[in-house]
């Protein structure tokens, strides 16, 4: 076993689970890749994602939810399966592979219930009580199981556990939480079943100890058994928190060997995988009001971005174990770093739910991150040594030139980044924000990136003639882009700034409007409204947008469905349907379809958006002969996925 390491001692601190020992207290959250094989059989793919985060220095690897039987189990497209023996040789495969890396694997298995994204019937719950984004969009509602179906289902977890048990994996967890199957019979938000799976918490209960006594009775008892659960749903009439506890109490005395805490459902995905505007570790008062009441291992889960975090969980006794998700998909070789005391070189999660879900899995697309391009293609998309080592000239230090920078440089090229301003770009905005803290993370660390590899760096703006006779092989265009010009005009004396331009140092007090309910303008609500909470200072803030809605743009879901709740929660007022004309020392005067009026200020923040970029560099480049890549925004303004993926492949194409 190995000695526990310096840094972090809590964390890289040897644990048990059962008769299991784990190196250390760092487990993977599952989540789901859509790696596997339409069949449910593991892919090429899936082991090597698989292998990748076993080879990152984690205790236990949970691979991600597999399907349980033919009938109704299966939620996702390209899920994993363990519904029969055709599936086993696959899982072994899998866990061979990781066994190999030294660390330790553990399957989940699960029913999706009324979650089951694919839309297609059946759809079988504790209820008729229906998911909306299903019901919405394929108009399947859920068909209340029988007694018989319930049975067969208890019974089809019992074998899903007997087959993890034979693909030698070390530890299996069932599923019972985020609102899949079990979720629908435990919680009263989805539970009004007459019967005796419904009404009183023994009935509610009941499916979840039928299942747990099941596959006790078709396992080792050495064979560890985790169950993982919400330590509520978070619906005003869902799962209190006193139920959960009286659970996991009566789940210890039937053999479970540890809880696996976690929140929400995904009717309230901003407690299920919570975005960047929701405070970390947002379950923690609830999985320690469960260590409190058992006595068998607790692993704490949610939104453990950093070591220190993790470290201070278990260090005050919080939890026993840490499980993170995205984080190991944005870097695998998170706990390695960590215990090497590296940490600013991890690759933090932002929490922005746009590569993994977003443009990912709600595609209809294997998982993504957006800032790992690797993540579920590591067998295709190394990070190798360039047959031909080159001159680069990386021009624009924002998160794509400096990614752009670091990538090119392990590659073997000679790099020399140029920026006359502030490294970081536009990122810069979060530093000091709490509601911004993981973006601010992630300027930290792509800075950090640059500077410890010595790339050089020239604090001047670079033009053709520079690049041209620096004796460059190619150069990189990172400029980003300008910020959307107003289409009204300016006058008057009220300060006049753009959404980039705010500090939490020195955020705009008094009267503060905010013109553009897009992303940029929404989340600088929040940051004037933090930074004014946080001062004592009396602010009001206003947004102001043409559209009928905030977020009208392609935005990630989770900003579209639930930003506007913390909005409205920080006492931000939204006026959408209002179109800006003019601002002077009256103020800003305002249309709307039937109206004009005049909105007084103290400070207006424009948040319009950036232009689209000219090719006026890149094409002079071109045309005397040096090799160009334009990458993030000065390709197209986008968000930080576009920014780091086009700097990975065009790093990659050098």
């Amino acid at each position: 076993m190995a000695t526990t390491a310096t840094h972090y001692p809590h964390l890289f601190t040897p644990g048990r689970i059962g008769e299991l020992e784990v190196e250390n207290r760092i487990l993977k959250s599952p989540q789901s890749t859509a790696t596997a094989n339409a069949d449910g059989t593991v892919s090429a793919r899936t082991v090597e994602h698989y292998k990748r985060l076993g080879q990152g220095g984690i205790g236990l690897v949970m691979m991600e939810y597999s399907f349980i039987d033919s009938d109704a189990s299966k939620a996702i497209h390209n899920q994993l399966g363990n519904a029969h023996r055709e599936h086993t040789p696959g899982l072994g495969w899998v866990v061979d592979e990781v066994h190999a890396t030294g660390a330790r694997i553990g399957l989940q298995i699960a029913h999706g219930g009324r979650q089951k994204f694919l839309g297609t019937a059946p759809i079988k719950s504790a209820t008729d009580s229906s998911w909306s984004d299903v019901e919405g969009q394929y108009g399947v509602v859920p068909t209340p199981m029988t007694v018989d179906e319930i049975d067969a289902v208890v019974a089809a977890f019992g074998d899903a556990a007997a087959r993890a048990h034979a693909a030698r994996f070390d530890i299996v967890e069932v599923h019972a939480g985020h609102g899949y199957l079990i979720t629908n019979f435990l919680s009263p938000h989805t539970n009004w079943r007459e019967d005796e799976y419904g009404g009183s918490f023994d009935n509610r209960a009941r499916l979840l100890l039928r299942i747990v006594d099941d596959i006790r009775a078709k396992v080792p008892r050495e064979f560890p058994l985790s169950i993982r659960l919400s330590v509520t749903d978070y619906e005003p009439d869902g799962i209190p928190i006193e139920e959960t506890v009286e659970l996991c109490r009566r789940l210890e005395a039937r053999g479970v060997d540890v809880l696996h805490c976690s929140g929400g459902h995904h009717a309230g995905m901003e407690w299920e995988v919570s975005p960047w505007y929701q405070v970390r570790t947002p379950h923690r008062w609830g999985w320690e009001k469960i260590k409190a009441a058992v006595s068998i291992p607790v692993i704490a889960s949610g939104s453990i971005v950093s070591p220190e975090t993790a470290e201070e969980i278990l260090a005050s006794g919080s939890a026993d174990f840490v499980s993170l998700g995205r984080p190991m998909l944005a870097d695998p070789d998170w706990a390695r770093k960590a215990k090497l005391g590296r940490a600013l070189e991890i690759t933090p999660c932002i929490r922005c739910n746009d590569g993994c879900l977003h443009r990912g899995l709600n595609k209809g697309r294997s998982v993504g991150c957006s800032v790992n391009p690797s993540v579920a293609e590591e067998g295709r998309f190394p990070v190798t040594t360039a047959e031909t080592s080159k001159v680069v000239a990386v021009i624009g230090g924002g998160p794509a030139g400096l990614h752009a920078a670091a990538v090119l440089h392990d590659r073997g090229h000679g790099v020399t980044l140029y920026e006359p301003g502030e490294l970081g770009g536009l990122l810069n905005h979060a530093q000091g924000s709490t509601v911004k803290q993981d973006l601010a993370a992630l300027a930290r660390h792509l800075v950090h990136e640059v500077t410890r590899r010595d790339i050089p760096i020239v604090t001047r703006a670079a033009d053709a003639q520079t690049i041209t006779s620096g004796h460059f092989d190619a150069a990189v265009v990172a400029t980003g882009a300008l910020a959307e010009s107003p289409r009204f005009p300016i006058g008057g004396s009220v300060p006049v700034i753009t959404a980039a331009q705010i500090r939490s140092a020195d955020a705009p007090r008094g009267r503060v409007v905010i013109v553009g309910g897009g992303l940029q303008g929404c989340e600088a609500a929040l940051r004037i409204s933090e930074s004014a909470a946080a001062a004592g200072d009396p602010t009001t803030v206003t947004i102001l947008e043409a559209n009928d809605g905030l977020l009208a743009g392609d935005e990630v879901f989770t900003d579209v469905e639930r930003l506007p709740l913390f909005l409205d929660a920080a006492g931000v007022s939204v006026r959408c349907g209002h179109t800006v004309v003019g601002i002077d020392d009256e103020g800003l005067h305002v249309e709307t379809a039937d109206a004009a009026e005049t909105i007084a200020a103290d400070t207006v923040v424009l948040a319009l958006g950036r232009q689209r970029p000219d090719s006026d560099l890149a094409d002079e480049l071109e045309a005397a002969g040096i090799e160009v890549r334009v990458i993030g925004s000065a390709r197209q303004p986008g968000r930080v996925f576009d920014a780091m993926h086009t700097a990975f492949f065009a790093a990659r194409s050098l």
